[in-house]
């Protein structure tokens, strides 16, 4: 276990490693706001990435090499995506201020920032293109620079990477919102942002599903109760079963010890002091 759960950075919250914005919804978007300004003003010429985390990145970034802590704690901005987070963080004695799922904060950037373009890319095929009809038929004015759906693989080839930068760049789109399914997207957007030329990137899983209407989402009151978990392995049992309780386990072992190690830490400091 890396010992770089115990740090804090810039007062960010530590979570399992990674570092977390303490914002709520609206300071979220006011921040990727600024993110959108500073780039399109020239106060800044270097693409951003958003970290939409919940349980399962921290659970699954220690298999993968390029998915470091101070590879994913270069984010420009991360916030829990997860319930689950907020728990850990009140476990920890480092509270965060509420969840921001990722499918609302798209929602809502999307319907109440109309002067941004979007790119979607990602999702199985024609589900992107649904979403944007569905945002198109209920916001007219919604501007859509690009949609893609790139082949199902494990890994893109070189080509088909390169295609896909291409055309995101050529779009000059204010956010790319990429839907890979985690850990891939984030792989995805870790290794390619040094060569997108967009303001801020954006992986957000599940929420093209939802807001195509290709999967039903579950409904505010389950929202409300912190069951959304169970709404959505009763549509897919199979695929989700072990993210969420045996990947629940996990991630209690890892907060766990991260608990175990803030104390420690703790308890060496004030043996220093005296």
């Amino acid at each position: 276990m890396s010992d770089s759960i115990c740090d804090n950075t810039d007062g960010r919250i530590n979570i399992g490693g990674l570092l977390f914005d303490n914002v709520d919804m609206d300071e979220t978007v006011v921040r990727i706001d600024d993110i959108i300004r500073a780039y399109r003003s020239g106060r800044t010429q270097h693409s951003a990435f958003g970290l939409v985390a919940n349980q399962d990145i921290i659970n699954k970034k220690k298999l993968f090499p390029d998915m470091s802590d101070d590879v994913l704690n270069r984010s420009a901005l991360t916030f829990p995506d997860g319930y689950s987070i907020v728990v850990a963080s009140k476990m920890l004695g480092t509270p965060l201020k509420c969840r921001v799922a990722g499918p609302d904060l798209m929602w809502k950037v999307v319907t109440e920032r109309r002067d941004y373009s979007h790119f979607f890319l990602g999702a199985a095929d024609g589900v992107a293109q649904k979403m944007a009809d569905r945002f198109r038929s209920e916001f007219g004015d919604i501007k859509v620079a690009g949609i893609y759906t790139p082949p199902f693989c494990a890994e893109f080839t070189s080509e088909e990477n390169d295609k896909m930068i291409e055309m995101v760049n050529r779009s000059e789109c204010d956010i790319l919102w990429v839907s890979f399914g985690c850990p891939k997207q984030e792989r995805w957007i870790v290794n390619n942002i040094e060569r997108l030329r967009v303001p801020i990137t954006l992986g957000v899983g599940a929420a093209f599903d939802f807001h195509s209407g290709n999967v039903k989402r579950a409904p505010l009151w389950m929202q409300n109760m912190k069951l959304e978990w169970l709404f959505r392995i009763t549509q897919s049992p199979k695929r989700l079963f072990g993210r969420y309780f045996n990947g629940g386990v996990t991630f209690y072992r890892t907060i766990k010890h991260q608990k175990k190690m803030m104390k420690k830490q703790k308890l060496s400091n004030i043996k220093e002091e005296k």
